[in-house]
């Protein structure tokens, strides 16, 4: 086993999402940011989006870093909201990407809002079904992080994702905030990601990572060994 540097959330100068660096930022950038900061797998993970991804992955070949497609979901269910980082292997991402827009009924032409204001009705456990069956890693991001008054830490939608999703990771802001979660979540993998919105901030929080390569499949794997059992079985 390696170890590794992984910082699977962070945000890119996509217009219409919340990205607060220059908007000229381009993939080299990111890539170089990411390197600085010594980071070995970085996660491109905009809100309903891929559009950034090709750029950071062609200016990161020959570098050694790895650079992971994703999006970033608000889904509500009821009084509930969680936030699901979606990673697909680089392979077919914007296919996958597609399928999983496609599940959560997601129309881009029909949205109203800036991309990070919209919120899509769906059920967050199925939505992390759906992540599984296409290949992908389905993390929770920062369950500890306030909205306003409501955060997903301590909601027993948190404790439906961990029992019956197959997600392979919980993300929180301050680690420590993982004591509140008992010994329910024993199994599941906690992390912490940049959620990064300009490309100073990439790497300022990031998760080592034991693997036995610098790959999606490998990452997949060392997050949650039992993630094929459970989305099959789901």
């Amino acid at each position: 086993m390696a170890v590794y540097s992984i910082d699977l959330h962070n945000h890119m100068p996509v217009p219409d999402a919340d990205y607060r660096g220059p908007m000229d930022t381009t993939g080299h950038d990111v890539v170089r940011a990411a390197i600085a900061a010594g980071v070995d797998a970085l996660g491109v993970s905009d809100h309903f989006s891929l559009s950034f991804f090709r750029h950071v992955h062609a200016a990161a070949v020959g570098t050694g870093l790895l650079v992971l497609p994703g999006a970033e979901v608000r889904l509500s269910l009821g009084e509930d909201e969680a936030h699901l980082i979606a990673a697909f292997p680089p392979e077919r991402a914007e296919e996958r990407f597609a399928a999983f827009m496609d599940a959560l009924g997601f129309v881009e032409r029909a949205r109203v809002a800036r991309l990070h204001r919209v919120v899509v009705e769906f059920d967050p456990v199925e939505a992390a079904r759906a992540i599984s069956r296409l290949g992908g890693i389905c993390v929770v991001a920062h369950v500890d992080r306030w909205f306003g008054e409501y955060r997903l830490l301590g909601r027993p939608l948190l404790r439906r994702l961990v029992d019956e999703a197959p997600c392979a990771a919980l993300e929180f802001v301050e680690i420590g905030n993982a004591a509140m979660l008992g010994d329910w979540a024993a199994g599941v993998s906690l992390l912490q990601s940049s959620d990064s919105h300009h490309v100073d901030e990439i790497g300022r929080r990031a998760t080592t990572l034991h693997a036995r390569a610098l790959t999606f499949e490998a990452i997949r794997e060392a997050l949650c060994p039992g993630i094929e059992k459970a989305g099959a079985a789901s």
